[in-house]
């Protein structure tokens, strides 16, 4: 997993996409390794006397022969010797991303015929069930024609950082 969406609403955040995914989703050998690390994680901080009581590798893998892979070699890539062959299956990372701003998207079904005209020209004249306003002209367009059909709420407001006052 390479990485993942988030969808926050109403104060929780939900995962609503994961990045990276189908390159490990039929390796057992991904599944293994993930269940040894997490399972290690979760004795050491909960239970660290059982920690080094219990093997650090699955029960049904004992038996197994290693079986090499057909990766990078150490010696081929300059990290070692002996030609053993390795490859990198799975780097698990448990973090919190807080240094970035979330997307601000606004999703909205309408039936006001001057925005369904402003719909109709940022598709080419064509109806589609939906249409994506990014740039600045778009949305300046969207707003002006927003300021027409939605009376100020008080008069006398003048600024458009007066608009917060507005409820959603």
């Amino acid at each position: 997993v390479c990485g993942f969406d988030l969808l926050r609403c109403e104060g929780r955040s939900y995962v609503c996409d994961v990045n990276g995914w189908s390159f490990v989703k039929n390796s057992y050998k991904y599944y293994d390794d993930a269940a040894c690390v997490l399972r290690k994680m979760f004795l050491e901080a909960k239970a660290p006397h059982l920690s080094s009581a219990i093997p650090p590798i699955l029960p049904w893998k004992v038996n197994e022969p290693v079986q090499p892979t057909e990766g990078l070699t150490r010696q081929g890539s300059g990290l070692g010797t002996f030609g053993q062959s390795e490859e990198l299956r799975c780097v698990i990372a448990v973090m919190r991303h807080g240094d970035r701003t979330p997307k601000q998207k606004v999703k909205l079904k309408v039936t006001e015929e001057k925005l369904l005209n402003l719909m109709l020209k940022y598709n080419g004249g064509r109806p589609r069930a939906e249409t994506k306003l990014k740039s600045a002209v778009q949305l300046q367009d969207l707003l002006d024609a927003t300021r027409i059909l939605v009376p100020r709420s008080r008069p006398g407001r003048e600024s458009d950082s007066e608009a917060e006052d507005f409820e959603h």
